[in-house]
């Protein structure tokens, strides 16, 4: 029994010649974003050369899991980001509306529209252009319109342009008094007639027309 005992004790001590734990090692490299698969070549080349990790009967499985992990993580961040990704587009969309806000209301602000190249202004119906002797008026009509169509009043104070049996176009007074000698015309452009008509003014100035 006395035997026993020792042997027991004895068994029960730690054995000295057991291997102290290893130490970790450092590893450095640098990614290339075109070449991912080599950087991963380089951990695998680091693994074999420093431990027993690629020997192990199950390695494919654990790695396999954790390219598994590493998927469901950079998935879960893209679905977080997605939603901030279309709040900040929203926002972008809606500063470039409140600047074109912002444009049409500086050009209205002081009561009046910016003018177009031609000096004269760019309306929904009709444009109207001028020089210092002469208005040009431009008036859209549908394709194939003949000059019998057209109702073209000009006179002193008072302008009118339209199609038969349509309500007129324009109906208005002149800014200005304007000389008789005026005329008007069809100018088929881009599948379209245009009515154009010059008038010279009786006296010269920015504003030609009160509508």
């Amino acid at each position: 029994m006395t035997t026993i005992s020792e042997f027991q004790e004895e068994e029960a001590k730690p054995s000295s010649s057991s291997s102290p734990p290893s130490k970790p090692v450092s590893f450095s490299t640098s990614l290339d974003p075109s070449n991912p698969v080599g950087f991963l070549e380089k951990v695998f080349d680091f693994l074999a050369k420093g431990s027993d990790f690629l020997e192990k009967e199950n390695v494919d499985k654990e790695i396999a899991a954790v390219v598994r992990i590493a998927k469901e993580k950079s998935k879960k961040k893209v679905e977080e980001a997605a939603p901030k990704v279309e709040i900040k587009k929203k926002e972008v969309k809606r500063m470039e509306v409140d600047k074109k806000e912002d444009k049409k209301e500086e050009k209205t602000s002081s009561g009046l529209k910016v003018p177009n190249k031609g000096n004269g202004l760019d309306l929904d119906k009709y444009s109207w252009t001028q020089t210092l002797q002469e208005v040009t008026v431009n008036v859209p009509v549908p394709s194939g319109t003949r000059s019998r169509f057209v109702v073209c009043e000009i006179k002193k104070n008072h302008l009118k342009v339209g199609l038969k049996d349509q309500p007129p176009v324009i109906d208005g007074e002149l800014f200005q008094a304007v000389k008789p000698d005026c005329y008007w015309s069809i100018a088929r452009v881009y599948k379209s007639a245009i009515i154009r008509f010059a008038s010279k003014l009786t006296m010269l100035g920015v504003q030609c027309f009160k509508f």
